[in-house]
């Protein structure tokens, strides 16, 4: 081996080793905690392979391709399902593309081991390639797809008599591409434009490969015709509510519609901002970008677009032109759809956005050393380049792996979309293994976050109730003292806060986001119920209970904390609750959200609480004099709950001045809001009686 030929691999493997090392150092750290979009890909879409379905497209979530998601299962299937499991496969994807990239600058231009190692190393510290080779979404896959079909494609061309097998496997490599994400369809345009482009400048070479090129693009088509048929059949009207196949793609074009509609200004906006996605102002999203936040510093956005020029004045060349439309066609997705510069809708675009600042690097290197005649020159030459090559590396890549490890997942917006406050949590109650009860008070309760806790705690001896501390309080069945950890957001209702300041034992802050609180349980002993009602103003008089719904839930009692009062103020009851069995509740599977045509992913148990207030007739009330305030919802999450655990509600009615308030009443009850079907209130031998409480108010 010579020893030009030793430094290139020393170095290719030296990036490789980068990559892989930055992609999977500090898993559980960054990104924070689970995104939606990862729990519903695992649980709703990968996890129908585990059932031994194949779907060829998933209708669910908008509408996915399925290569990720089918071999995501086979991860899950050797692993199990936590944080490594789950981001592992994208870290291949993100690494796998990192050497392929190398590779193909290899081929595109005559082996040019420089540029090739810059655009890889560059590629391989990118915020932008870190970020989707850290997530367990489907968007880096195509990436070693799109980059190997590029790479057989130019084989093929070079190649003295290219092979028809050659083609087969160009065109099947284009099809596993599609199969991956949306983004991908532009790929077979770019091949189609780039025939365009040999048949008008290159002619030789097209009447050489049109045969192969074309018998690639039917294999590509025989294959991908299935899930296009799927695509097409499922379509809906209800996609751009994000409803059925291609349904996000209709979600976002919203600068295409407004085009068709005759008005260019929203597409020409989003062209704008999207080429300054390089060097202005990028992504403006926090899911996957600090926003605004440039893929390069100012020197490695000058070497993008003088890269682009580069291709430009060389655009005869058939691989400099390829490069352009490969700008071109990736960025494209964003130019017709919201939000302009997304990192995710130009993935297509990723690696020629770091292959043309190293193209850019090493011509001018080039240049510098073949205008040297003398030694000293040309050492000052290598010297001058070397530097400009370093600087460029090391201050974009410095600048992505802070922003990355340490910005992007400190930010507090960061931290709550990817629920850190859960992960936080988990590894809490991971190194106290005598917590096995324990209510955690947090905005976010639904089917999704109830998972990531979960999993992420990993403890099958701990049992957790979430709940909304701006309108519910959980105290747990077992022990003497009852553990509440609050999150930072949101800030819990005056009435809940006072309620722990009435039941506190001591408080401890976790981190820097969570509070612990060890509070007293509510009982026939004080601290009573009728302690509670005397928050806020309430007189402490309790309706008593207790009343007996039908699926196990039981309303002990409840008061008014702020007594009726003018018309045009706000009321407030508190009502008690305790799990006085086994809770009884329908069938809750896991749906993908947003879920597919004609199927039910909401809540199937909720509380209505309809204040009646009558009196003298007037305003929008004459002729009536009655009006109906509502109330409706359910602030704990049900399938948290246990047997014995107790819990109070706040129920809050806005009383216009239009309300007429001499007397009042609520009527309160449970039902199942998929189909509006009423829990009954039970007597004392288990027969219904009604499908409400009825709470009396008062006067003013």
């Amino acid at each position: 081996m010579t020893n030009s030929r030793l430094v290139r691999w020393t170095l290719i493997i030296a990036v490789l080793l980068i990559a892989w090392g930055l992609r999977l150092a500090a898993l559980e750290e960054v990104p924070p905690g689970w995104r939606d979009d990862e729990l519903i890909n695992i649980h709703t879409l990968s996890s129908k392979v585990l059932e031994g379905q194949f779907p060829l497209y998933y209708l669910g979530a908008s509408g996915h391709e399925p290569l990720y998601h089918h071999l995501h299962a086979g991860v899950h299937a050797l692993f199990g399902f936590n944080v490594l499991s789950g981001h592992v496969l994208s870290v291949m994807f993100g690494t796998l593309s990192i050497a392929l990239t190398y590779s193909l600058v290899r081929r595109l231009f005559h082996r040019d081991a420089a540029t090739a190692i810059v655009a890889s190393l560059t590629l391989a510290v990118s915020f932008w390639s870190l970020m989707y080779s850290r997530t367990g979404i489907r968007h880096i896959s195509l990436l070693p797809f799109m980059l190997a079909t590029f790479y057989m494609l130019w084989r093929q061309i070079d190649a003295e008599k290219p092979r028809i097998p050659g083609w087969i496997v160009f065109g099947v490599l284009l099809a596993a591409s599609i199969h991956t994400y949306t983004a991908s369809r532009v790929v077979p345009v770019l091949v189609v434009v780039f025939a365009g482009y040999l048949a008008l400048s290159h002619r030789d070479q097209f009447y050489t490969h049109w045969r192969g090129i074309g018998l690639a693009l039917v294999v590509t088509g025989v294959l991908v015709t299935p899930m296009g048929v799927i695509i097409a059949r499922s379509r809906t009207a209800l996609a751009i509510e994000g409803i059925g196949a291609d349904a996000r793609v209709a979600e976002l074009a919203q600068p295409l519609r407004a085009l068709g509609d005759g008005d260019p200004g929203p597409v020409i906006d989003s062209t704008v901002k999207t080429l300054g996605m390089f060097h202005a102002s990028g992504d403006p999203e926090w899911l996957y970008n600090i926003p605004g936040r440039p893929v390069f510093n100012l020197l490695g956005g000058v070497l993008l677009w003088g890269g682009v020029l580069l291709c430009l004045y060389r655009w005869r060349e058939s691989r400099h032109f390829f490069l352009l439309i490969w700008l071109g066609l990736g960025l494209s997705p964003a130019f017709i759809s919201v939000p302009p510069a997304s990192l995710g809708h130009t993935i297509v675009a990723q690696p020629v956005a770091f292959i043309l600042p190293a193209l850019t690097v090493t011509e001018i290197g080039h240049g510098l050393r073949s205008q040297a005649s003398t030694g000293l020159r040309r050492r000052l030459a290598v010297f001058g380049s070397w530097a400009l090559v370093l600087t460029f590396v090391v201050t974009n890549g410095v600048r992505d792996i802070e922003g990355y490890f340490r910005t992007w997942p400190a930010e507090e917006m960061v931290r709550i979309l990817y629920r850190a406050d859960y992960r936080d949590i988990a590894g809490y109650l991971d190194s106290r293994p005598e917590l096995e009860d324990v209510a955690v008070g947090s905005s976010l309760m639904g089917p999704w976050d109830r998972l990531a806790l979960t999993v992420d705690t990993g403890r099958e001896d701990v049992d957790i109730r979430l709940f909304d501390p701006r309108r519910a309080l959980v105290w747990t069945a077992d022990g003497d003292l009852n553990t509440v950890i609050l999150t930072l957001w949101p800030d819990p209702a005056p009435e809940i806060e006072a309620a722990l300041d009435l039941l506190h034992v001591s408080a401890e802050n976790l981190l820097k986001d969570l509070k612990r609180h060890e509070v007293h349980p509510v009982g026939s002993g004080p601290p009573a119920l009728s302690d509670l009602c005397r928050l806020g103003g309430g007189d402490g008089n309790v309706e008593q209970g207790p009343h007996r719904f039908g699926n196990g839930l039981e309303l002990t009692g409840s008061c008014w904390l702020d007594p009726i009062g003018s018309a045009g103020s706000e009321i407030v009851l508190l009502t008690m609750w305790v799990v006085a069995g086994p809770l009884h509740l329908p069938p809750m599977p896991l749906i993908a959200n947003p879920p597919p045509p004609r199927t039910y992913a909401g809540p199937r148990l909720a509380a209505f609480a309809h204040l009646e207030a009558s009196g003298p007739a007037d305003g929008e009330t004459q002729g009536q004099g009655k009006a109906v305030v509502a109330d409706d919802g359910f602030w704990v999450d049900p399938l948290t709950l246990r047997s014995g655990d107790r819990f109070i509600q706040i129920h809050r009615f806005n009383i216009g001045e239009e309300v007429p308030l001499q007397s009042s009443r609520v009527k309160l009850g449970l039902y199942d809001p998929k189909t509006g079907e009423r829990w009954p209130v039970l007597d004392s031998e288990g027969g219904p009686t009604s499908e409400h409480v009825v709470i009396l108010g008062g006067g003013p």
